[in-house]
């Protein structure tokens, strides 16, 4: 009897252990302020504080950056036409866009492009071939640069300056024509649209808004 009770608690103790390989939880992603959207932030950065009222995306920025990301359907990743509003409080004094230490905006919205969805390995940031329309500080209207410091990444000067601020300026883009003169090449389908307001560089204070951009045939 005395040998009798150790051996069935072992053999209750082996039953409850799990065998083989156990399925691994998924991580939970953390909640995006803006339904429909995704947040990527950058380590050890703040980030841009977004809210969504009565469809206006806001966007408040103190030496901050985090990008907000939306997939596009498989309906409209081959529309040509971009259009948004958008607004701001004031720009980026000191921002020099084109040098990677002082790279600033206002406001900026991105457009990937590229045969398949892909994401850099922390953070859910996509990847590819990337359109970046910007809220300048000095640079021209009209002016096309290289990202200063990420690879197939080209920007267009959109608006520049203080002359406009606080009032809300409509955009129409065709990002066929545009991805053809930044890449010389055909655009591949739209994946992912987003927008980012960042001072993490100036240690500034901006406010944003934009409507959100929306694809269409013409």
């Amino acid at each position: 009897m005395k040998l009798i009770l150790p051996i069935l608690t072992l053999i209750l103790i082996l039953v409850q252990l799990p065998f083989g390989p156990q399925p691994q939880e998924k991580p939970e992603e953390e909640p995006s302020p803006v339904k429909g959207w995704w947040l990527v932030k950058h380590f050890s950065v703040p980030s841009t504080l977004y809210s969504k009222t009565k469809g206006i995306i806001k966007a408040e920025n103190l030496g901050s950056r985090s990008s907000l990301f939306k997939e596009v359907g498989e309906k409209n990743k081959d529309y040509p036409i971009l259009s948004w509003k958008w607004k701001v409080s004031n720009v980026v004094h000191s921002a020099i866009e084109t040098r990677k230490d002082r790279h600033d905006a206002a406001a900026r919205v991105i457009v990937v492009l590229g045969r398949e969805k892909r994401f850099r390995l922390f953070g859910r940031e996509p990847s590819g071939l990337k359109i970046e329309y910007i809220w300048a500080s000095h640079l021209p209207q009209g002016h096309l640069f290289d990202h200063p410091g990420e690879k197939d990444c080209k920007i267009f000067v959109l608006e520049s300056g203080d002359v406009k601020v606080r009032q809300w300026v409509s955009e129409a883009r065709n990002i066929h024509k545009d991805f053809k003169a930044a890449f010389n090449m055909d655009p591949p389908g739209v994946l992912v649209i987003g927008i980012q307001t960042d001072t993490d560089h100036s240690n500034e204070m901006v406010t944003a808004w934009y409507s959100e951009p929306i694809l269409k045939r013409k």
